[in-house]
């Protein structure tokens, strides 16, 4: 069979920047009428609660689609399809590694509900002290401006590939920071979880809109029966075994210039990822906005995996991608292009963080104009969702936890809504400064969006199980935990410091001390370090030579365990030896934690119970007195084991779908 491709498709002529007038279309009314849903829940915005928690009036599938939204941005689809583009089946783990947690959100969800708290620093200030609650606020503030730059990075990688790169790429960031936070700051989390149903829903749908156009122009590239059989047949120097293993083995990481993905860096970037998620600051929306708490247990876990099930999407067209972009003779790419990325890791890389994008661009307009549209506008609802539940639960810790107790402690309720608005445009500001200083996509995700949440994160989790934690203790535990993530990161020098003298500390400045760690770490424990031979093909006077050069890092899961063992154990010690947190706040905070939500309960603090509560839950799994294990549920048990069922099938739909056309 010929690996011509038959077009199926109708005229792709009358585009301006990259896109028919048709998907012009779709995409303006699309925005415009999802901007014109958030500013209308303005009206419902009253005070404090309503603007940072939505008036805690949503049920069981606005909660849903809430998590799933706020959850789910381009930087997922842009970073899983580009994992699975440069590493084959094994570049799901770059959200997969989720998935373990996944079932424990059915139980922690239930527990951020019962804070009766607006914000995670509340939380910190009730288990502990208020300067915990600054200590979180500063870090909370940071992780929301980490995750909208990460955001909107990734987003313009996006826009860059469904644009065939015709669209400026600044122009589309500030359009799509301009719409989210108009509706963003008009309705506050209440507009979020409005428009997140909306955009939930697209999401979902266009997710899987263009895994079968993927699939059947990879076999049309290929001249085989299916899109699968084309993937078991790989492309040169990329096997088809090689692409569809659920691991990345060394002498394949070699290759790609990759770290090799093994059990234990599965491992070890689950239980990161458990650590941190519970204190990202937009999860305390995404549980307690709910009427009661099963509807922030339900949509918690059930909206996460809608996302893992998009996941293995993404995935596939990953791996699609290979086949169609990196197939001798293919139409979708010049062989000069294709010569330019297999010689060059840099720019393969680069190229596969706008491949989702790309794959959109050269296939969906052979099918019929407007459907780019509306995948670019569901993409873009992917990015907003999840900016603007970022920005207000950011900004909310500024206004709750900064500016009412130590600015302005007698604001009106008017007041606060307005600096939550105003606090909010600042930190959309800063993340567009940090976009700046972004790579590229794995880099990114790996380094810095999966690390920062978990330095605290073992203070939440160790302070919900464990009366002994102390205050002190989570100060220590946090600043060891962030300075042995820094001693073991790799960081860029800053040139205007490099230019000050030639001496080893100026020209290495800020990498300078964690780089003579580095050096001793891996002097001691050689497993640390990981050592990557790139090869680059360079034309000297029209020769082709190879150069070689060796890149030194620390291996990222044993980052991970450095960090986290670091921080835990350093906790653990301090709390021994400093003072414990009085028993009366110890015993307040623990009863809201086994007092059920009544439906329509009101409180009219953060952290307190309401006039008529429910019944306290005393049953404890473990019947010792610092020890606050409780005992399981009937509900709490069924959801978690129905939670591992469905991660079991979602490993076997993934491994089953890699074993079609074998």
């Amino acid at each position: 069979m010929s690996n011509a491709v038959d077009p199926l498709f109708a005229s792709v002529a009358s585009s301006y920047l990259g896109l028919h007038w048709i998907d012009w279309a779709v995409l303006g009314v699309y925005l415009v009428g999802i901007t014109a849903l958030g500013v209308w829940s303005y009206r419902k915005v009253n005070d404090a609660t309503d603007f940072f928690m939505g008036g805690r009036r949503f049920g069981k599938v606005f909660m849903m689609f809430f998590a799933f939204g706020a959850g789910t941005s381009s930087e997922h689809a842009t970073s899983v399809s580009a994992g699975s583009f440069l590493n084959g089946l094994a570049g799901i783990w770059y959200q997969f590694l989720w998935l373990w947690a996944t079932p424990f959100y059915w139980i922690i969800a239930p527990v951020m509900r019962r804070m009766r708290a607006l914000t995670t620093s509340d939380f910190f200030e009730a288990r502990y002290n208020v300067s915990t609650s600054v200590l979180y606020c500063i870090l909370g503030i940071c992780m929301s401006i980490t995750f909208i730059s990460a955001s909107l990075f990734f987003g313009a990688k996006m826009v860059t590939g469904l644009t065939g790169g015709a669209f400026p790429v600044e122009l589309a960031v500030a359009g799509m920071t301009v719409l989210f936070v108009i509706y963003g700051l008009a309705g506050g989390l209440g507009a979020a979880v409005i428009t997140d149903f909306v955009q939930g829903i697209l999401t979902i749908i266009f997710s899987f809109l263009l895994l079968p156009f993927a699939l059947y122009y990879a076999a049309q590239v290929t001249g085989l029966d299916s899109g699968f059989a084309a993937l078991h047949q790989g492309v040169p120097g990329f096997s088809g075994d090689e692409m569809l293993s659920l691991t990345l083995t060394t002498e394949l990481a070699q290759k790609l210039g990759k770290e090799p993905i093994t059990w234990f860096y599965i491992i070890m970037m689950s239980v990161n990822a458990l650590v941190g998620i519970v204190v990202q600051p937009h999860i305390m929306g995404v549980c307690g906005a709910g009427k009661t708490e099963f509807e922030g247990r339900f949509g918690f876990t059930v909206g996460n995996f809608m996302k893992r099930l998009c996941t293995i999407a993404w995935t596939f067209i990953g791996l699609a991608c290979v086949i169609i972009y990196l197939t001798p003779e293919s139409q979708f790419i010049t062989a000069e292009r294709m010569a330019e990325l297999n010689s060059d890791p840099a720019k393969m890389r680069d190229f596969a963080d706008s491949v989702f994008g790309y794959a959109a661009h050269d296939l969906l307009p052979r099918i019929s104009p407007g459907l780019v549209g509306l995948l670019f506008a569901s993409l873009l609802a992917a990015i907003m969702s999840s900016c603007d539940a970022h920005m207000v639960m950011g900004s909310g810790l500024f206004t709750e936890n900064l500016y009412k107790k130590f600015i302005h402690p007698s604001a009106s309720k008017t007041t606060l809504v307005w600096v939550g608005r105003i606090s909010g445009i600042g930190i959309v500001v800063l993340a567009l400064l940090l976009m700046t200083q972004f790579r590229d996509v794995i880099q990114v995700l790996t380094r810095y969006v999966n690390a920062i949440p978990a330095f605290i994160g073992l203070a939440f989790w160790f302070g919900i199980v464990w009366r002994g934690y102390t205050s002190k203790a989570v100060w220590v535990s946090t600043l060891v935990a962030a300075g042995l993530w820094f001693l073991t990161t790799g960081h860029t020098p800053l040139a205007w410091i490099s230019r000050m003298g030639d001496s080893p500390i100026l020209q290495r400045n800020i990498d300078y001390f964690p780089g003579l760690f580095r050096e001793w770490l891996w002097s001691v424990v050689p497993q640390t370090k990981y050592e990557l031979e790139v090869v680059k093909q360079v034309f000297v006077d029209g020769v082709a030579t190879e150069v070689s050069t060796t890149h030194t890092s620390t291996s990222i899961p044993w980052q991970y365990a450095i960090y986290l063992g670091g921080g835990a154990i350093a906790g653990i010690v301090t709390s021994f030896l400093s003072t414990r947190t009085s028993t009366q706040k110890l015993d307040h905070f623990f009863t809201l934690l086994r007092t059920p939500v009544r439906l329509g309960e009101k409180v009219d603090e953060p952290c307190t119970l309401p006039e008529n509560p429910l019944p306290k839950e005393t049953g404890k799994l473990i019947p010792l007195s610092d020890l606050e294990i409780p005992s399981p549920s009937v509900v709490g048990m069924v959801g978690f084991i129905i939670s591992w069922i469905v991660v079991g099938l979602l490993v076997a739909i993934t491994w089953q779908l890699a074993q079609l056309g074998g």
